[in-house]
């Protein structure tokens, strides 16, 4: 009973987290999962893109890393949405492909030209 209660949590958690649904989920929300249930928010996270055509290559646990990385270093961001949050790094890196939307305009767009500047230039150095 006692293992059956905890599949249950586990699945309404997963239920309850897909990050592109209505409700808002928060980083707040992403750091209070240990790290195999943040790893499956975020390969929920790519299922929904990819039902909207997104395709998103790298692996789950590179994002996660990447936002566990930019919360502890921007405790500011932890209130921010988590979809718009995760989908800001999956452009900053990107990773956002979809077809008919040119990588460089998404990400001069979406982060602004101050930002897409000094992205493009991390991304060169790399």
């Amino acid at each position: 009973m006692k293992i059956f209660k905890g599949v249950l949590f586990f699945a309404v958690m997963l239920a309850a987290v897909s990050v592109f649904a209505a409700q808002v989920f928060t980083g707040l929300d992403y750091l209070k999962l240990d790290k195999r249930q943040r790893v499956q928010v975020v390969k929920n996270a790519k299922s929904d893109l990819a039902k909207e055509g997104v395709i998103v290559r790298k692996d789950p646990t590179f994002y996660c890393r990447s936002l566990d990385s930019l919360y502890a270093n921007n405790p500011n961001m932890k209130k921010e949405e988590f979809a718009k949050v995760l989908k800001t790094i999956i452009i900053m890196e990107y990773d956002w492909d979809q077809r008919g939307v040119d990588k460089d305009a998404l990400a001069r767009q979406w982060l602004g030209e101050d930002t897409y500047r000094a992205n493009k230039a991390r991304v060169v150095k790399k």
